[in-house]
């Protein structure tokens, strides 16, 4: 990696330095570890900066030497949930000169570059034409695939969690709908039986308000009910909804309290409907129906 991409990757250097361009071909191998590095290979009152270490074969041993240590980072979407793995960076620009062969293909396999990382204030499209020249001058078998902003490519390792979390957001919605539609049937059944009840209680004075209050508090009785038996299941399923979203734990009082008020709120539109039905039919009328 060049000198300061830690930096423009915005990882927090917690102690010693950061790659340098004098960490070149012309001086010895360094190295920054990360967090877990520190903690699975030095005791905790060991200071790792300045010490050596290596890859395989003991004769390694004092390859590399630690000049800085980073917060603990994750770079594969797979391992997004898993604990953070012992990692260290080198400078791209340094080569280690192996005695095996084994090794020494190692070494030159790191040196391919995958990817590059562009600090500018230029549009991806913009910077293609420019970056495809430049790679073209230094080698015509070089291939720009794509061109992507960090938050473009920090998105795409999170496809699999925005699909999940699409299809729970639309299984909430349906399910919110058929909730509203349930409970306007029942509603609207319930005023249907106590017809005659309505009519007695409004020959007898009760206003509209009255008659709304009797319809709106049975209704909003089954969806406390409703409310009493769901929530301790959607904390239960929240656990499961954590295993599959990235950066999503089961207990989120806000997204229960959201959640609770549009079933309130959809389940009030829904009950109002045969609520101000029953409250405008004339009292004679309620009477006379079976």
């Amino acid at each position: 990696m060049s000198a300061h991409y830690l930096q423009n990757l915005g990882m927090t250097m917690m102690r010693g330095r950061a790659f340098t361009e004098a960490d070149n071909e012309t001086t010895a191998p360094v190295a920054i570890v990360n967090e877990a590095f520190v903690k699975r290979f030095f005791k905790s009152d060991e200071d790792p900066i300045g010490q050596h270490f290596g890859l395989d074969e003991p004769e390694n041993v004092g390859t590399f030497t630690i000049v800085g240590v980073v917060r603990d980072a994750k770079f594969a979407s797979f391992r997004l949930r898993r604990p953070a793995q012992p990692m260290f960076y080198v400078p791209l620009a340094q080569n280690v000169n192996y005695p095996s062969g084994g090794m020494t293909r190692v070494e030159f396999q790191s040196h391919f570059i995958g990817g590059l990382m562009l600090v500018t204030k230029m549009a991806p499209g913009a910077v293609e034409p420019l970056v495809t020249k430049v790679l073209a001058e230094v080698d015509p078998n070089l291939t720009l695939t794509s061109v992507r902003t960090l938050q473009q490519q920090v998105e795409l390792s999170f496809d699999q969690e925005r699909a999940v979390a699409s299809l729970a957001g639309l299984f909430g919605g349906v399910s919110l709908l058929l909730a509203a539609i349930g409970l306007y049937g029942v509603t609207a059944y319930a005023v249907a039986q106590r017809m005659n009840e309505i009519g007695i209680r409004m020959a007898l004075g009760a206003d509209r308000g009255a008659v709304l209050n009797l319809v709106l508090r049975s209704a909003f009785t089954r969806v406390a009910l409703g409310l009493i038996l769901g929530v301790p299941l959607a904390i239960g399923a929240g656990r499961l909804i954590a295993t599959q979203l990235y950066g999503v734990t089961f207990w989120d009082p806000v997204a229960l309290a959201v959640a609770a008020g549009s079933l309130t709120l959809c389940a009030f539109v829904a009950a109002l409907i045969p609520a101000s039905r029953a409250a405008s039919i004339p009292p004679m009328h309620a009477l006379r129906s079976e």
